[in-house]
């Protein structure tokens, strides 16, 4: 009778976990805050005078501007000629704790003047590269909240064109074309920059010619992109968007250049300013056009004014709200209806990005199972690169997962998890991203809710053996936890806690008697799992100091 029961909840589970349910989402119209993308608030401070950064203002930023990114210049116009100072220093890195305080990050820039009359516009080669290794520990401690650095240095503005250095030349210097020793020089400093940011930032470019002629004339493909090499980490920047044909000079063949573009910044991240009202060009169709064609995750609303209050009185300011960067609208998705505890099951996600890019960054999309009983979280881990999610077609990702071993039976609401892919910010929820649909944000978890219960079971392992007679003892345990039943010494043991993590404690086994040392784990709930040929039993013990 017992393998009939066995039979036929075998049977049962199989039944369930092939079915499955079809869930379907309703698009949010909603402004919100993303990170990584937007607007951005232009902020600025020079050597001689530093302006540090107000927390308070940019918190404000994001809880009511819907702002998660400040541009940041650092002007070292004290520096031309020196070592940056540690003052100067210990100010940057003050900068950088309230960013990461505030719930955003920065697109920063160095440079060494605004003032095209400036008798030194810049530092030589040789000094800029000496600062570039100063300032490397303060860029790899502050990585998690730079979304990004641009070039910098070179030129007023740090703009690589009104130049003091002949080592870069070119016509901002003495109205000259660039040579092949001024871009070998000007390749240095940028390949300098690459080294001292870790390897997963990436740098932009105020040129696409300087990269086309520099690193590769040929656009990055899906199989280069996110190597984390030089060139697969080299965006664009351009600053006076919409100003002239050329826009102002950033492109010197507008019908090579915007292909190369176009393909290029599906991979890289692509940003700036509008510099000048520059009707019908700054109007909001060819502006809308050209940041969907170029990928566009963040642009200046504090420069030009004139562009962005055009924007604002032609009615396309909030689409471009919405749209630049990434905007994933989540459209339907299927599960089963159970699955069995170390077994897989699949899911489909269909998605559709409503935005004009991708997000640039690393992350790691995770779902997460939240047990309706004890309200523990699993999350797992899946292969999909949201980096690659780019509208405007629907995205569809079908995948198999397996459940965590020491996942307990129960219901579990399913969740998905976008966060950070960086340690000190993955729990922060304002660093995870948001799904553009109604009635599934949590913003006290940085999780979308997925509106589907999941069944889990160990319904697989009902006809191979029943559980194992075992006696364990104490409970709650204190310094050690007893576990005894005949052939204890053939099983792989293994510890738990209640997040799933395995935990590598002293453990002994002698004459059918298992005891692990717990004395310097903290209180809780944990799972002691035992494997023999393909077979698990799993049991709950409580640890109490």
């Amino acid at each position: 009778m017992k393998k009939l029961f066995s039979l036929l909840g075998l049977l049962l589970w199989i039944f369930g976990s092939a079915q499955t349910n079809t869930v379907n989402y309703t698009p949010s119209t909603a402004v919100f805050s993303n990170p990584e993308r937007g607007f951005y608030r232009y902020t600025a401070t020079h050597s001689g005078t530093y302006n540090s950064l107000n927390q308070n203002t940019l918190i404000n930023y994001r809880l009511n501007n819907n702002i998660t990114l400040i541009f940041r210049y650092f002007y070292m116009e004290e520096f031309l000629n020196a070592p940056i100072s540690d003052a100067f220093l210990a100010n940057v890195q003050s900068d950088f704790n309230k960013i990461r305080n505030a719930g955003l990050k920065c697109v920063i820039r160095f440079a060494y003047t605004s003032d095209e009359n400036a008798p030194q516009k810049d530092a030589s080669k040789a000094q800029i590269l000496a600062h570039i290794q100063q300032l490397r520990p303060i860029l790899q401690a502050n990585a998690d909240v730079i979304s990004v650095m641009q070039a910098g240095f070179i030129g007023v503005w740090g703009e690589w064109y009104y130049t003091s250095q002949p080592e870069f030349g070119g016509w901002g210097y003495n109205q000259t074309d660039l040579t092949t020793g001024n871009n070998n020089h000007r390749k240095d400093i940028l390949n300098a920059i690459l080294t001292a940011l870790p390897s997963n930032r990436m740098v932009q470019v105020r040129y696409p010619a300087f990269k086309q002629g520099s690193y590769s004339p040929t656009a990055l493909s899906d199989s280069q992109a996110f190597s984390q090499s030089n060139l697969a980490r080299i965006g664009h920047h351009n600053d006076c968007f919409l100003a002239s044909a050329t826009d102002y000079g950033t492109y010197e063949n507008v019908s090579q250049q915007y292909p190369y573009l176009e393909q290029d910044t599906k991979f890289v991240p692509m940003g700036g300013e509008t510099c000048k009202l520059n009707s019908p060009r700054t109007d909001c169709s060819t502006a809308m056009y050209e940041m969907a064609k170029f990928h566009w995750s963040f642009l200046n609303i504090d420069y030009f004014p004139g562009v962005i209050d055009g924007f604002t009185t032609n009615n396309c300011f909030t689409d471009i709200q919405k749209k630049l960067g990434y905007r994933f609208e989540l459209n339907s998705a299927a599960f089963p209806q159970s699955a069995s505890i170390g077994t897989s099951f699949p899911i489909t996600l269909k998605i559709t990005n409503q935005g004009y890019a991708a997000p640039y960054n690393q992350r790691t999309v995770y779902l997460i199972l939240k047990n309706q009983t004890t309200n523990q979280i699993y999350s797992i881990p899946m292969a999909t690169d949201p980096r690659k999610w780019l509208g405007p077609n629907q995205i569809t990702i079908t995948e198999n997962l397996t459940l965590p071993a020491n996942i307990i039976n129960g219901s579990y609401k399913l969740y998905l998890s976008i966060p950070d892919a960086d340690t000190n910010l993955s729990t922060r929820p304002e660093y995870a991203i948001r799904l553009a649909n109604e009635n599934t944000w949590e913003a006290s978890t940085g999780y979308n809710n997925l509106n589907y219960t999941l069944n889990v079971s160990d319904a697989l392992a009902v006809d191979t053996h029943d559980k194992i007679d075992m006696a364990i003892y104490p409970v709650p345990a204190n310094d050690l936890i007893n576990v005894e039943f005949d052939g204890i010494e053939n099983y792989q043991i293994s510890l738990f806690n209640s997040l799933g993590q395995m935990i590598k404690t002293p453990q002994s086994v002698q004459n059918s008697k298992l005891s692990i040392d717990v004395s310097n784990i903290n209180d809780g709930l944990y799972f002691i799992e035992f494997t023999k040929d393909g077979n698990r039993d799993t049991r709950k013990i409580i640890v109490k100091h």
